[in-house]
């Protein structure tokens, strides 16, 4: 051995795969799966210890032609550019997929790396998006910080004329008023890409300031229900974006349902094991097992924007900006976390995927 190579040192090869950015499995020669990497925990949304053991196309769902080769010898590998799978129960996505020999034992490794446009909705990465929105955000400040002062004015001046059950709805607008105003302060910043304050927070604050909110505002027609998680620890966040995320995702609910009598718009908060993110900020993959969704049961997201719903200026409303979704994802993404959308059977979901507090400044591989 020459001093050279001597002096290379040996590497943890399971560490280096489990650390690898793409969805890695490796299984046997009759499709059961033997190991997964925290990126394939990630791509599927389900724990390594529930799909080690299993079928590997009853994990993810694949073309009858994919499944044959998974556990045909004879094949010696598979290339698939933007191949359709679907995984975790949510829709289909393309990706491109490798099946390679590995050992003497037929064992097999196989690579999902997804789309581009699927790994921008995976990462929680929105780039133009958030630039764009950004400007649009900064544009509009000035504008509306003067009728926000006339209506803060006039509620404290009716305060004073009201009962203890009208105070209760001008203490309401009063305090929607200051939110909205230190939201505006902060999307002055947004166009900078400076990040907003983060801090251990209760996330059912934010929830219950927000449904008091929509609430005030006497949508009929629409149902809401509530499945929560009563044990989910302090969330890494901010209580004024995560207030906004939520304004925003119910508001979309309630108008998604056309004013239908069956209208149902579902908030659940869930601890979800497995999912992770790596930020590129030199902290490694952080845990992203906080969930919180909005979901209803109205028509769906049409097909043909779905890979663009978080960019600005995507809308199906008439009179739409286009503007909320992009917010979303951008407040998202300030806490750490990542939005996502989901069509899941009758139900339409978004969901925003968060750090725990005391995970922030640890790597994390989910739980």
């Amino acid at each position: 051995m020459s001093a050279l190579t001597s002096s290379i040192p040996t590497f943890d090869h399971d560490e280096l795969i489990q650390s690898h950015p793409v969805a890695t499995l490796l299984i046997d020669k009759g499709g059961v799966v033997l190991f997964v990497n925290a990126a394939a925990e990630q791509l599927c949304n389900i724990s390594r210890s529930v799909m080690v053991g299993r079928i590997v196309y009853d994990l993810i769902s694949m073309d009858r032609s994919y499944r044959r080769r998974m556990i045909d010898q004879s094949a010696s590998a598979l290339f698939a550019h933007r191949a359709e799978i679907a995984v975790g129960g949510r829709k289909a996505i393309l990706v491109d997929m490798q099946l390679v020999p590995y050992g003497q034992s037929g064992h097999r490794i196989l690579a999902l790396v997804p789309s581009q446009s699927e790994a921008e909705l995976m990462g929680g990465v929105i780039g133009r998006s958030g630039r764009a929105a950004g400007a649009a955000a900064s544009m509009l400040a000035h504008e509306i910080k003067n009728p926000l002062a006339g209506i803060k004015g006039a509620a404290q001046l009716l305060a004073r004329k009201t009962d203890a059950g009208g105070e209760r709805f001008t203490s309401l607008i009063c305090a929607e008023v200051d939110r909205i105003t230190n939201l505006i302060d902060q999307m002055e910043h947004f166009s900078r890409g400076q990040p907003i304050a983060c801090s251990a927070i209760n996330l059912y604050q934010p929830i219950h300031q927000a449904m008091e909110a929509i609430r005030a505002r006497r949508i009929s027609g629409v149902r809401f229900t509530e499945d929560f998680d009563p044990s989910l620890p302090p969330v890494h966040g901010n209580h004024d974006a995560m207030v906004q995320i939520l304004l925003n995702l119910v508001t979309n609910a309630c108008e998604a349902l056309g004013g239908r009598s069956n209208g149902i718009v579902r908030l659940a908060t869930a601890y979800r094991h497995g999912l992770s993110i790596d930020n590129g900020d030199g902290r490694g993959r952080i845990a992203l097992p906080i969930e919180v969704s909005v979901s209803d049961n109205g028509p769906g997201v049409p097909a043909d924007i779905r890979g663009d719903l978080f960019d600005p200026f995507v809308t199906t409303k008439r009179e739409g900006r286009g503007l909320g979704l992009a917010l979303v994802a951008k407040l998202a993404r300030d806490m750490g976390g990542t939005a996502q959308h989901v069509h899941d059977g009758e139900w339409t979901r978004f969901r925003v995927h968060l750090p725990v507090a005391a995970d922030i400044g640890s790597k994390g591989q989910g739980r």
